[in-house]
């Protein structure tokens, strides 16, 4: 039997399915120890950690979380989690421009951040935990967070809170598109400096650094997927200048190279995606 599992839950209400990717439940079956990288992404997680506390080292120094419930603003450079016990913990996965409706703070201000979710919502955080801790299954734990998160979007109808249409097209757009920022502003019609503050508001980082997040997340996929990877190739095929270039982006995320990844993959496979599952709320 497995040491711990993942499992994923699909956000039910309408309100909720353009802004969350996926609620995650992180359990050990028992007291296990744990300490492994955390490696940037271009989205940022709520957690709530109802199991063992943790903390977490960055740049070689020890930072204990800020609380039970804390987000990480969208990060540069790789963290390592350490925790000892028993593990359970939850976690809502926002779509880039999902976290802004729900704190209305400029996302960008939370960048390379580790922020107790008390910070933005002092009234309601500790009522959401209580009723964490006390709904008995977890199926009922993401239920609570579905009700909690949706009640924030009903209490909140403020426009300064909403994201426009066009603005979250805009956004998306230019995730998909892979051109450069000037190109992508002339085909658009959007100054470079409309574009930026976008990007700072809704997602948390520039245009440059959401680019930079996104190769290195399919460079990550190609790398966990493939068995065998000539570096060479892959720094062509993600339109990296040259494979030096390539190298060092990826040790700046990763805090490795690719060769000394890909030796310790099978470590991180392990690590990434713990014995996955996806359900359903019944």
């Amino acid at each position: 039997m497995a040491l711990y599992e993942t499992i994923r839950f699909y956000p039910r209400p309408a309100l909720l399915k353009p802004l969350i990717k996926y609620f995650w439940v992180f359990e050990s079956r028992g007291p296990v120890a744990l300490n492994h990288t955390i490696l940037p992404v271009s989205n940022i997680d709520l957690i709530f950690n109802l199991g063992a506390p943790n903390v977490y080292e960055k740049a070689g120094k020890i930072h204990p979380s800020p609380a039970d419930a804390y987000f990480s603003g969208l990060r540069s450079k790789p963290i390592t989690m350490i925790q000892s016990g028993r593990i359970l913990t939850l976690g809502a996965a926002f779509f880039p421009t999902g976290f802004f409706p729900f704190s209305g703070i400029p996302v960008s201000e939370f960048k390379d951040k580790t922020v107790s979710l008390e910070d933005i919502l002092p009234c309601q955080t500790q009522r959401l935990l209580q009723a964490l801790h006390h709904a008995d299954r977890i199926p009922a734990k993401v239920k609570v967070l579905e009700d909690f998160f949706v009640s924030l979007l009903e209490k909140n109808r403020d426009e300064k809170r909403r994201v426009p249409g066009d603005t979250r097209c805009l956004l998306n757009r230019f995730g998909t598109e892979n051109t450069g920022v000037r190109s992508f502003c002339s085909n658009h019609g959007v100054h470079p400096r409309t574009l930026e503050r976008m990007f700072n508001r809704y997602v948390g980082t520039s245009p440059k650094g959401y680019l930079r997040l996104s190769r290195f997340q399919s460079t990550l996929n190609h790398l966990l997927k493939a068995d065998q990877v000539p570096l060479t190739r892959l720094a062509q095929d993600l339109d990296f200048y040259d494979q030096p270039h390539f190298i060092r982006d990826f040790k700046a995320f990763t805090g490795a190279s690719p060769s000394r990844f890909l030796r310790e993959k099978k470590a991180i496979i392990q690590l990434s995606r713990p014995h996955l599952k996806e359900s359903v709320i019944p």
